[in-house]
């Protein structure tokens, strides 16, 4: 008995120090273990800050219309429901033609945009080089975001980060991932790892890295995605504009976009919020967003409103600067994922543009019909196929719509296949 005591006491002295041990390494370890991993919807752990919003009057009521009218619509719905779609809500010139939401989510819940947030964090820097707050996308980013003592790494062009081709090795010892592979699917797969040094900044901020962030001896400049890419140019914004990058977000794209009051973490023991992850808002507020964005500042096509950025730089923005070729392997640009509709039979054809979460967030934006789907679930989603039964269902309704107009029958909507 005498033995056993001592043996439990050794193993609770050596768990202790243990435990001490991996505290030491890891101080940071309790504030994650009580916040936990992100929320998909709010309320969420955490400290977080608003960003100011100004709804607009828009001219429709945002109500759960998903009753289909179409086989594509029967499609959507069954696709929906297999890959835990939360809120499916889909705008056509302006104007909201479908909306879904699985039952206990209303249209008043605020999701996680898990990355997506890194996609605004793009548009920002153009309209930070739009303004002249930056010479231009080949600039170095040490010339902005003094902090950083590495001169490789200072000397690195702002198009680096932008791109996910920056040569940091910071979130992983791994051979960076095949673009074509990653740019269509989620990228955050081992952001759960509370020991690896993306936590560390998750909660300690960037303050206490900058000073000892490298360049490796040979970098390599293959995409590689990591979320120090986004966290150091949200810093670098702050720096430039000084002022919180929320309050940033708000005044140039929130607020003009008519988007309501939103969430955004900030970094447990820093008050700067997490440029890569987690901005709360609604699936309409997205949209908005992406209505603003896709149309260059103009809501309602409104030419007299001032364009978000200059031609030259809004086109960087877009799909329509990349080859077929290139968009059929999927492309990370400045921020922002671009691909291509080319499914054969289809009425919905050529480039668009998209934002993408962890968990399938997804803000779709194609110019050229006019088209914004937003899209939040809790399992990623068929890419491509969304897109084309929710551009059949909406053809459909509106097909319906003039026929009942006119007083005639709807056509009906086709064939539609059915694999990504």
């Amino acid at each position: 008995m005498k033995k056993l005591v001592i043996g439990l006491i050794a193993v609770v002295f050596g768990l202790i120090v243990a435990g001490g041990a991996t505290l030491y390494k890891y101080p940071y370890l309790p504030a994650i273990v009580e916040e936990g991993f992100p929320a998909e919807v709010w309320p969420a752990r955490g400290i977080y800050v608003q960003v100011t919003g100004v709804p607009l009057k828009w001219p429709h009521l945002l109500e759960a219309d998903d009753k289909p009218v179409s086989e594509a619509g029967e499609k959507l719905k069954r696709l929906m429901l297999k890959t835990e779609t939360d809120a499916l809500v889909a705008y056509h010139k302006g104007k909201l033609k479908y909306a879904y939401f699985r039952p206990g989510i209303v249209p008043e819940t605020q999701f996680n945009s898990y990355s997506m947030a890194k996609s605004v964090i793009g548009y920002l820097v153009m309209k930070a080089i739009d303004e002249g707050e930056i010479d231009g996308l080949d600039s170095k980013i040490g010339e902005y975001l003094l902090m950083l003592n590495d001169p490789k790494l200072r000397d690195e062009p702002i198009r680096q980060f932008l791109t996910m081709r920056s040569g940091l090795e910071f979130e992983s010892k791994n051979p960076p991932k095949p673009l074509a592979n990653d740019a269509k699917r989620a990228p955050d797969e081992k952001s759960s790892n509370p020991f690896t040094p993306l936590a560390r900044v998750h909660i300690q901020g960037l303050t206490p890295i900058l000073g000892d962030l490298k360049l490796p001896e040979a970098p390599t400049y293959d995409y590689h995605y990591q979320n120090v890419n986004t966290a150091l140019l949200g810093a670098m914004l702050s720096a430039i504009y000084t002022q919180p990058l929320n309050e940033i977000l708000s005044e140039k794209i929130w607020k003009p976009s008519g988007a309501r009051h939103a969430r955004w973490r900030t970094y447990t023991h820093e008050g700067a919020v997490t440029a890569y992850c987690c901005l709360f808002a609604t699936a309409e507020d997205w949209a908005k967003v992406g209505i603003y964005l896709m149309n260059n500042g103009r809501i309602n096509n409104n030419k007299t409103q001032a364009p978000f950025l200059a031609p030259e730089r809004n086109k960087l923005m877009n799909a329509e600067q990349y080859s077929p070729e290139e968009l059929n392997k999927g492309v990370y640009g400045l921020h922002v994922r671009h691909d291509i509709l080319d499914r054969p039979g289809e009425p919905l054809q050529g480039p668009f543009t998209y934002f993408l979460g962890f968990g399938g967030q997804l803000v779709y934006m194609k110019p050229e019909d006019d088209l914004v789907v937003v899209r939040f679930g809790r399992r990623h989603t068929l890419l491509h196929s969304t897109l084309y039964y929710v551009w059949r269902e909406i053809m459909a309704r509106e097909a319906k719509d003039k026929a009942r107009m006119l007083g005639k029958a709807a056509p009906s909507d086709g064939r539609v296949e059915a694999a990504d």
